[in-house]
């Protein structure tokens, strides 16, 4: 059997040829929008280890803003629920709930120019020790920082043709 199979390869040629033609543009082409905000974003975060962790992707994802044109504030927030019980009634699994609001800010006029919401969810195990339950805890936390600032940055990214000036 081969893994060559003309009826998949014509299936995306297709596919592609149609995408081409619908007006599809990469995201981070030469000369769009989302490829200009590099660099002039300027990112502002609340206190706490998981607002960092968000504030940190995201300048890596947007790069550091020298002459900031814009200004992206977000909020973090974390909902804890127990998932799984034990037959010795201990809760062996949690899911993290988490959402994040952001807002893109014209810096010379303050006025908002973006906003929106990105929820992720993710969890972890529990044992009966104190220190590796915490240390879970807190990866997860970590992971959920950082897949809502990866939504942040495909939002705004995605809709930077529609405000970027």
């Amino acid at each position: 059997m081969s893994l060559f199979n003309r009826r998949n390869f014509l299936t995306a040629i297709v596919s592609i040829s149609a995408l081409g033609g619908c007006g599809f543009t990469p995201i981070y082409s030469d000369g769009s929008a989302a490829s200009g905000l590099h660099g002039v974003i300027e990112i502002t975060a609340g206190k706490g280890r998981e607002n960092f962790e968000m504030r940190e992707r995201l300048v890596e994802r947007f790069g550091f803003a020298n002459d900031p044109r814009y200004r992206l504030t977000f909020t973090y927030v974390v909902d804890s629920e127990g998932l799984a019980v034990s037959q010795t009634a201990e809760i062996t699994r949690y899911n993290l709930d988490g959402i994040s609001d952001f807002k893109v800010i014209d810096s010379a006029s303050g006025a908002v120019l973006f906003s929106g919401k990105v929820k992720s969810t993710t969890a972890y195990s529990a044992t009966s020790e104190t220190y590796p339950t915490r240390v879970a805890e807190q990866d997860a936390r970590s992971r959920l920082a950082l897949a809502l600032a990866d939504q942040i940055v495909t939002q705004i990214s995605a809709t930077a043709n529609q405000w970027v000036k």
